[in-house]
Formats: structure tokens, C-alpha cells, sequence
């Protein structure tokens, strides 16, 4: 197939130049997001590089070659920034390493004036940079559900791309018309090229997007003082818990924290102190419980907690929970905590056995408070 070098070159600017506007207003709109800063830096200077190379066709050889193939290669370094960044890392100064290494080589005439060994290690550079972003996006796994296959399958076909292009383009220069007098294999580059940036372009900012999405929705899970989970998402894991349990005939079991007198302390030391001490006891329970066990505050200062185990496992943790609780004295603040537990086999749900450990809740507090009380849930109605 006989491709147009002049009809793709024009193309390839249209295409980056219109993707370098989408990029800055959506790197605006998103509160200055670094990571598609980084994008939109590399999109820019791709589209310069683009531009210079189109002087090779006039008979100048050190803008195309050593200044363009910098930007190519500062634009890897920019998509390696905005990877680093999505998977938390700082940048670093390994981006600088390609259009370091170019220019150090275009130093030297016998690469400066060959055209094979500048395709063998622009090839070979190109590669290394993605394959640096497969690895970095297989560590940001977790913040990616949707995008995750896209976005690699995308890389992996680029990879492949400059496998192939070291194997077939020779580096024999192309006499056709046009505004890139290169390799007789600059046809398909330019093609390529404008296909992965297009698809790189929308894969990021699908990333970003979905990134954003799972953090509103943890947050929206988990309460924003103690930073423990909240009752929606209680209830959420329950469901799953209860469903294990009937399959695997295991006792679920329902624990409710309360700590005592604690409008006494807020009246007493103020709400920060209050603070103070609610984070103080998430601590104790997340050092006590299992990772298994999913703890979330219900509201003020009562929390519950879902355990899969026997009940005197979880009279267990309970007791050294409220024990630690009594001796902590967050700035030498004294507070205790009630306990209701309650526990049961299927059909018994997360919900009845909630009720059942408010009832033994109650019960502490009325034999005084700091103690912790077990209650057997109601029996449920015979099946007919």
C-alpha cells in the first residue's frame, strides 16, 4: 500500500495540534493535574519535532536530526513523567536520559551523517521508554479497573511497532515528494505515530478519569475524620460476608463500640480533644482486629465492627480492645468503652445481629459501663 508521506505529515500536525488544545483544557479543568501536564508538554513537543523534521527536505540536516529527535525523545520523557506521577512516583531525572544519550551521539560524525545506526538506536530508545511505561502502568494497577488492558494492549502494539521497524527499515532514503525526505519507511512511522498518540491521548485521560472516579468513591466510603469505613460500606461488605458464611458455615459475629460519657469529654476539653480520642481508639481496633474484619464508624462516637469467627474469639479481641482503651489516656485524657457482641450462624443476617448487639450494648451500659456483654441474636420463625 502506497502511502502519501505530504498527506500524513499534514495530518499529523492537524492531529497534534488539535490534541495539544484538548490536553491543556482538560489539564485546566482538572485543577492542574500533573499528570496530564506532563501529557500536554509531550503532545507540544512532538508536534515541534514534526515540524522540524519537515526541514530535512530542504537540505538541512542538524535541526531534523539532533534538535527534532531531542523533542521526540523529551516527549517519551514527559509521558514517563505523567506515568511516574499516576503511579505516585516522583519524576526523577530518567526522563533526560534519551535526549541525553542522542545528543551525546550526534556528537560524533559517524552517526550524525548514518542513517541506519540514527532508526537503530531511535528504535531501541523508543523501546526502552515504553517498555518503562508498561511496567509503571502495571504497577498502577489498582488505581485502573477498565483501563488497565487498553492502555497496555496500546503499548505493547507501539512496542512492537519499533521491534519491527528495526528488523525491515533499512534506512534507505526515500526520493518520493514530500515534506519528510527520510527512510522509504517514513510513511508507516508517521502513520503509527499518529495512531498512538490519538490513543494514548484518550487512554490518559480515561485513566485520570477513572482514578478520579474510585477515589470520590472510597472517600464516599470511608469517614472523613477517623479515615475508618463508613455504615454504607458496613453494610456493603456484609452482604459478601453474609453470603461466605452460609457457604462456608461460619459464625458471623456483630460488634458495637460505644464510648461512654464521651459528650462529658467534648464539654470538658473541647471537640479537638474529642477528636483526639476518637482517633485514639480507631488505633487500639485496627491493631487489635484482624485485616479481615471490617471496622467502620457509625456516627459520633459509636463504631461496629464485622467479625467471621467463634464468639469467644471475638470476646477476646473486645476485652483487650477495651482494656487498651482504658490505660491509653490520649493527652492524659481518660476515656472507656462498651461493648455489645453478638453472633450467629445462617439464616441470621448482619442486620438481626446488629439489633442483638445493640440490646447487649445496652445491657453494658446499664451494669455500668466499660464492660463488655454478649447476647445470643432472637431465634428466627420456624420454616413452614
Amino acid at each position: 500500500m502506497a502511502l502519501d508521506v505530504y498527506t500524513l505529515f499534514i495530518c499529523e500536525l492537524y492531529v497534534l495540534g488539535f490534541l495539544s488544545i484538548i490536553m491543556l483544557f482538560a489539564w485546566s479543568g482538572a485543577q492542574y493535574d500533573r499528570v496530564l501536564g506532563y501529557t500536554a508538554i509531550g503532545i507540544i513537543a512532538t508536534m515541534a519535532a514534526v515540524w522540524l523534521s519537515s526541514l530535512r527536505s530542504q537540505g538541512q540536516l542538524f535541526l531534523p536530526v539532533v534538535v527534532d529527535n531531542t523533542l521526540v525523545m523529551l516527549a517519551y520523557g514527559m509521558l514517563l513523567c505523567a506515568f511516574r506521577v499516576f503511579a505516585g512516583r516522583r519524576p526523577g531525572f530518567s526522563w533526560l536520559f534519551g535526549a541525553l544519550l542522542w545528543v551525546l551521539l550526534c556528537c560524533f560524525p559517524s552517526f550524525f551523517n548514518s542513517m541506519p545506526k540514527r532508526i537503530m538506536v531511535s528504535c531501541l530508545l523508543c523501546i526502552s521508554y515504553t517498555a518503562a511505561l508498561i511496567i509503571l502502568l502495571t504497577r498502577s494497577r489498582a488505581c485502573l479497573q477498565i483501563t488497565f488492558w487498553p492502555a497496555q494492549l496500546l503499548l505493547w502494539i507501539h512496542l512492537g511497532f519499533h521491534l519491527t521497524r528495526m528488523c525491515f527499515d533499512g534506512g534507505t532514503p526515500s526520493h518520493d515528494h514530500g515534506a519528510i525526505g527520510g527512510s522509504t519507511f517514513s510513511g508507516y512511522v508517521i502513520l503509527e505515530s499518529i495512531l498512538f498518540v490519538i490513543g494514548l491521548t484518550l487512554t490518559i485521560l480515561a485513566m485520570v478519569n477513572e482514578r478520579t472516579q474510585i477515589r470520590y468513591k472510597q472517600a464516599s466510603l470511608h469517614d472523613p475524620l477517623t479515615g475508618v469505613w463508613n455504615r454504607r460500606a458496613l453494610f456493603a461488605q456484609a452482604k459478601i460476608a453474609e453470603k461466605n458464611a452460609r457457604q462456608q458455615r461460619k459464625m458471623l459475629a456483630a460488634l458495637i463500640f460505644d464510648l461512654d460519657n464521651f459528650k462529658s469529654i467534648n464539654d470538658r476539653f473541647g471537640h479537638s480533644q474529642g477528636d483526639r480520642v476518637l482517633l485514639d481508639f480507631c488505633r487500639i481496633v485496627k491493631k487489635i482486629l484482624p485485616p479481615e474484619c471490617t471496622f467502620s464508624r457509625l456516627g459520633g462516637e459509636e463504631f461496629a465492627a464485622l467479625f467471621s469467627g467463634s464468639v469467644q474469639e471475638a470476646q477476646t479481641m473486645c476485652e483487650e480492645i477495651r482494656l487498651l482503651a482504658m490505660i491509653s489516656r490520649p493527652d492524659n485524657i481518660e476515656y472507656t468503652v462498651s461493648v455489645g457482641i453478638a453472633a450467629g450462624y445462617a439464616p441470621h443476617t448482619f442486620s438481626s445481629l446488629m439489633m442483638a448487639a445493640d440490646e447487649a450494648l445496652y445491657q453494658a451500659k446499664a451494669a455500668g459501663r466499660n464492660r463488655t456483654e454478649t447476647i445470643a441474636p432472637a431465634p428466627l420463625p420456624a420454616a413452614p
